[in-house]
């Protein structure tokens, strides 16, 4: 099972053993461009970022985060799906600048947040808002923080993210509900 072969291969790179890395690679490759796909697909035709240019960027980036300790599949998948994040959020920062009046905050964010993992949003100051959100989140509710960075920028499903997590799928959209809840209170309360 791939899973199984990415956990092994996840510990031969935490110990540093010759080919690891390149094993790994080759394992998690094809869920790491659907997840960049799926995440490209919400930005503007035209845009430059592409699904391999983002899995690229964001692989390198988790590369050079050494020495890295992944406490398995879900944390990596995690840390991947944060890179990825991050990775829109600097372009993001990069397009509003250019722009006039690049400090304006939206009066009301597009993203539909009950649609979160869906993608669709395609403006840097919504990019911006929600990544400002999710960082507050975080600091305050790590599990649903981490099952909406799952869902949202890794593009999971609450099955996927709750055999991830080893929690149970209830749980997940429980703890998803409230997150988004949360997202959309604090986004509001930031807008107005």
């Amino acid at each position: 099972m791939k899973s199984g072969q990415i956990t092994i291969a996840l510990g031969r790179a935490e110990r540093g053993e010759a080919g690891a890395s390149e094993e790994l690679w080759k394992l998690v490759y094809d869920d790491l461009k659907g997840i960049a796909a799926r995440r490209c697909a919400a930005l503007k035709p035209g845009d430059t970022l592409q699904a391999t240019a983002l899995v690229n960027e964001a692989w390198m980036r988790l590369q050079s985060d050494v020495p890295r300790e992944w406490d398995g599949r879900a944390h990596f998948f995690g840390a991947a799906a944060v890179s990825m994040r991050n990775i829109l959020v600097d372009q993001a920062r990069k397009k509003q600048s250019l722009r006039r009046g690049g400090g304006v905050r939206p009066a009301e964010l597009d993203i539909e947040i009950a649609d979160l993992g869906q993608g669709g949003e395609d403006d840097p100051e919504q990019i911006l808002a929600l990544d400002e959100a999710m960082t507050v989140l975080a600091t305050r509710f790590e599990r649903p923080a981490q099952i909406m960075m799952l869902r949202y920028f890794a593009g999971q499903s609450v099955v996927e993210v709750a055999e991830l997590l080893g929690i149970t799928d209830r749980l997940v959209e429980r703890e998803s509900l409230f997150a988004r809840t949360w997202l959309r209170d604090f986004i509001d309360r930031k807008a107005s």
